[in-house]
């Protein structure tokens, strides 16, 4: 069977037609691309060998050296230059800037002694006196010089933005001085309870001879805590009260007022920027003007902690209760002034094997303490005197009971007041072996 196919003439221009339209269309959305020529940098010119090149070096000791000196302050170090070449080198110490420095040093705030020397072949050296003077009225700041010895430099294919001294000592100067202004304290940390006010104190004091205005304002610093956690109260429940200038030479007082709110659970963490405005500083202070606040809000537990025991005999039962406190920072009021309200105590029950309540009699309580004389982190260091040297840093209550015993099933139950956390100790027996 034949098939055959006929393709008359118009059907062929048609074709002819269609083929020319779509390459026409396709030269439209596609650009021929245009070749542009690139400039290649000319190749860098060759680097000698060390051993070719005409420089000198020289062993310096040390390379890196720094000082730490206040406006009107002076001091000197000695730099020692060998020469270990072959041949007598000339030394003329230069002063040269280092241009990534903050601020640009003065040369007339450093001499060097000698000016210059000859150092001989194979092993010839000199010491050299540095002393650097800084003026009364120089702006804090670190500074960065080189002394250079010699004038060679390091080669460089392509020209440097500044020369690459050889021989040179780095050296590195910090002008500073101390705030005029005395913090105290830098953090508070107390137990709150929820419901409950309480007040402290951030003593400053100005030992400078001009006014130094103040703005305090709560900054919280996100960091100190878990997000995820939450904060146990805004803001909004701490008032913030302080003058708005601390007089020169004088001092005055920050007044924080907490009022934790009902229901308030979890800690509270904050800073307290003090917004001390002392143009002297040069911004010396930065982050240490800030107080920190943690609050911890404490629940009195309402259920007590249970025990189970079983003794094999009938005889006496001892039960000891300890507790440790480790001192809370309240300093100038908080917890620490709300009196005898917080003092560590125990409930105790003790149930026996016949299910009633058994009669537990306390026979001793003790009180310990850890004292140190290095003064209070509260007490302003300006105003301390002889009574503010003792420091409690830690306290702990025992309470010893005793009952009769029998054989059987015991719970004991301990329900704490003001305490956080406790130990206990049951022992079978008589309580003196």
């Amino acid at each position: 069977m034949e098939i055959k196919t006929h393709i008359n003439v118009s059907t062929l221009l048609a074709l002819l037609l269609m083929l020319v339209s779509a390459s026409c269309i396709a030269a439209a959305v596609v650009p021929a691309p245009i070749a542009i020529p690139l400039e290649t940098p000319p190749p860098p010119g060759d680097v000698p060998e060390v051993s070719d090149m005409n420089i000198t070096k020289l062993q310096i000791s040390p390379r890196h050296t720094g000082l730490d000196l206040m406006p009107g302050e002076s001091d000197e170090i000695t730099v020692t230059v060998k020469n270990p070449n072959n041949e007598t080198v000339s030394v003329d110490p230069m002063i040269k800037d280092q241009p990534y420095s903050d601020y640009v040093l003065d040369k007339e705030w450093i001499t060097i002694t000698p000016a210059s020397a000859e150092l001989e072949a194979d092993g010839g050296e000199e010491e050299f006196t540095i002393s650097v003077a800084i003026p009364d009225d120089a702006e804090r700041g670190n500074y960065n010089t080189q002394i250079a010895f010699t004038d060679d430099v390091m080669p460089t294919p392509y020209p440097a933005p500044y020369p690459m001294y050889l021989n040179a000592l780095n050296l590195h100067i910090s002008v500073w001085k101390p705030p005029v202004m005395q913090i105290q304290p830098r953090h508070i940390y107390d137990r709150v309870e929820s419901g409950k006010e309480y007040d402290y104190t951030i003593n400053l004091k100005n030992t400078g001879d001009e006014d130094i205005e103040i703005d305090p304002e709560l900054k919280p610093e996100r960091w100190h805590h878990n997000e995820m956690g939450g904060q146990a109260f805004e803001d909004d429940a701490i008032t913030i009260t302080a003058p708005p200038v601390v007089p020169a030479n004088g001092t005055a007082t920050v007044n924080v007022h907490l009022e934790v709110p009902l229901g308030a659970k979890g800690e509270y963490y904050s800073g307290l920027d003090l917004g001390i405005d002392d143009s002297s500083s040069g911004g010396w202070y930065g982050g240490s003007e800030m107080v920190q606040l943690n609050f911890k809000v404490w629940t009195q537990p309402t259920e007590p902690y249970t025990k189970e025991f079983a003794t094999e005999t009938a005889a006496p039962i001892t039960i000891e209760i300890e507790s440790n406190q480790y001192r809370y920072d309240m300093c100038g009021g908080g917890s620490s002034e709300s009196g005898d309200d917080e003092t560590p105590s125990f409930d105790v029950t003790l149930q026996g094997p016949a299910g009633d309540q058994v009669t537990l009699t306390r026979t001793t309580v003790k009180h310990y303490g850890s004292v140190n004389l290095g003064g209070s982190d509260c007490a302003p260091p300006w105003e301390l005197e002889s009574t503010g040297m003792y420091n409690e840093g830690r306290a702990s209550y025992v309470a010893l009971y005793t009952a009769n015993g029998d054989v059987g099933n015991w719970e004991l139950g301990i329900l704490p007041h003001y305490v956080e956390a406790f130990d206990y100790t049951i022992k079978i027996g008589d309580s003196e072996t």
